[in-house]
């Protein structure tokens, strides 16, 4: 059954679910710093792993602090210092909690992690405190995975259903969430393909730690905090994917779309790495369904209801990136490794359709109601195909909507 929903009360937002974990189980070697994620290096063999990378929201001042690891035993326990490996610069200057990784060697190891925390240099390992899990990447060779950062707040279902099953037609393997709050629903949806395989999904804090009241709805979003509390969401996806072949970072309301449908995997192997051997990343156009422009084609489907767009542009553009080809990344910048770089797709089959409303109908200095309207039929050739998929999801998680 797809609607086992977490034992948790519904606390100041009406039909809101959360996920596992509240921000109580964020550990921390201080109230400076809060681990989100703590993901080990992606390894067939487990006893080859060097390092755990922590990411976190960080807002200490001089970063020096040690790793304490544990296994199942209490006395499996190993301390190590934690290294800084990257700290996120957009607007670092003005984030009282920067996204930053640190890394934690563990190559001397003779167990099996389990939980790690974060210690300062005159404290000691205390296996009573709070502790994050350790999370193990996978390898997965020639399999493509989406990075869909955090959902929250409300999220239709039945647009949800029609996202995944279309990732699902498109050899899509694996999407990862971080999961802050949703209505009932959705996360009765995501908790069905948790169960079916293809969902990862991880708990991000419900209340953000730190003074500032914020969160990632557009009323509620800091121009400085936020954009690092997005990035540290991005921050786990780099590392729990870091095995896939490829990755694309794009959220639930936009669809990667070529121009005959070819599976993701086919349509690099076969189209856009031959033509761009020494590629990292590629970053595609975006055509705009703007919603807000009223309904164009047919119901019920999100993507044939909607068939008018903007010309492709490169506007908050995402990317298909190659992890072992790749520095790091954001939402939508790649740096690539030396030898590498990233591709700017113009001319080749492949678009980003993306179905959003404008930030408000009433702003007209929004950029999305300045753009020309195209009419593109292309989403309704599978039309018939993607209804049935979504009707029978629908059925077995018993939706209302």
């Amino acid at each position: 059954m797809c609607g086992e929903l977490c034992k948790t009360s519904r606390v100041g937002h009406p039909g809101l679910f959360f996920h596992k974990t509240t921000s109580k189980n964020i550990a921390s070697c201080s109230e400076a710093v809060h681990i989100i994620s703590a993901v080990a290096q992606a390894k067939k063999d487990l006893n080859l792993i060097e390092f755990v990378v922590l990411n976190v929201l960080d807002g200490s001042k001089n970063s020096n602090f040690d790793c304490c690891i544990y296994g199942d035993e209490k006395l499996s326990v190993h301390r190590v210092k934690a290294v800084v490996k990257e700290t996120y610069p957009l607007k670092r200057r003005f984030a009282d909690l920067k996204a930053r990784q640190y890394q934690c060697f563990v190559h001397n190891i003779s167990f099996k992690m389990k939980h790690i925390q974060l210690v300062g240099k005159n404290e000691f390992c205390n296996s009573s405190h709070i502790r994050q899990p350790v999370l193990y990447a996978s390898v997965k060779e020639n399999k493509f995975a989406i990075c869909a950062k955090i959902a929250y707040n409300y999220l239709n279902p039945l647009h949800l259903i029609e996202w995944f099953e279309y990732q699902k037609m498109m050899g899509v393997d694996t999407v990862m969430i971080s999961l802050q709050q949703v209505n009932e629903d959705a996360y009765a949806v995501l908790k069905y393909y948790e169960r079916e395989g293809i969902a990862i999904l991880i708990s991000f804090p419900c209340k953000l730690p730190g003074n500032i009241d914020r969160g990632f709805a557009p009323h509620k979003w800091h121009y400085h905090q936020s954009t690092h509390d997005e990035q540290v969401a991005v921050y786990s996806c780099k590392e729990i994917l870091q095995g896939f072949e490829y990755v694309a970072v794009v959220d639930v309301d936009e669809y990667i779309v070529h121009g005959n449908f070819s599976i993701y995997t086919e349509m690099l192997k076969s189209e856009l790495l031959p033509a761009f051997p020494d590629a990292a990343a590629f970053t595609m156009r975006v055509s705009f369904f703007i919603t807000d422009w009223g309904v164009s084609g047919v119901e019920p489907l999100i993507t044939s209801k909607y068939i008018r767009r903007s010309k492709p542009l490169f506007n908050r553009y995402k990317n298909i990136y190659l992890p072992n080809r790749t520095a790091t990344m954001d939402t939508h910048v790649v740096w690539p490794i030396k030898g590498y770089r990233r591709i700017r797709l113009r001319s080749q089959n492949v678009i980003l359709y993306h179905y959003r409303k404008c930030k408000s109908s009433n702003n007209t200095k929004d950029v999305c109601m300045t753009f020309s309207k195209h009419s593109d039929t292309k989403m309704m050739k599978i039309m018939f195909e993607l209804y049935d998929k979504v009707v029978a999801v629908k059925r077995r998680c018993d939706i209302s909507a």
